[in-house]
């Protein structure tokens, strides 16, 4: 070894986990799930189907609150992707994301 070489430390903290950033990617998700909600709602009443109301509402929080819950696994997973130190996630691999 080399003793001039310093060590470089295994962990890189160049950024904490930021957890505004992950409440920011919740309410954008679920704002974005609400414009699908009233999309659907739109759609629905101007359709003969008769749906009971309090089934259509369940079925619009339901639309709104997995809109919130992609914003938050999207945002957490990028940003433990950005912090791992596994060079795995880091290298190029031209064989991520093809099939067979």
């Amino acid at each position: 070894m080399d003793p001039s070489h310093t060590p470089t430390p295994e962990v890189k903290t160049r950024k904490p986990f930021s957890g505004m950033r992950v409440l920011l990617a919740i309410a954008i998700g679920s704002a974005v799930g609400g414009c699908v909600a009233y999309f659907l709602s739109v759609l629905i009443a101007n359709t003969p189907a008769e749906i009971n109301p309090s089934r259509a509402r369940l079925f619009f929080v339901m639309i709104i609150s997995s809109g919130g819950l992609a914003g938050f696994s999207i945002e957490s997973m990028r940003q433990l992707q950005e912090e791992t130190t596994d060079e795995a996630y880091r290298r190029y691999n031209p064989r991520r994301g093809r099939r067979g």
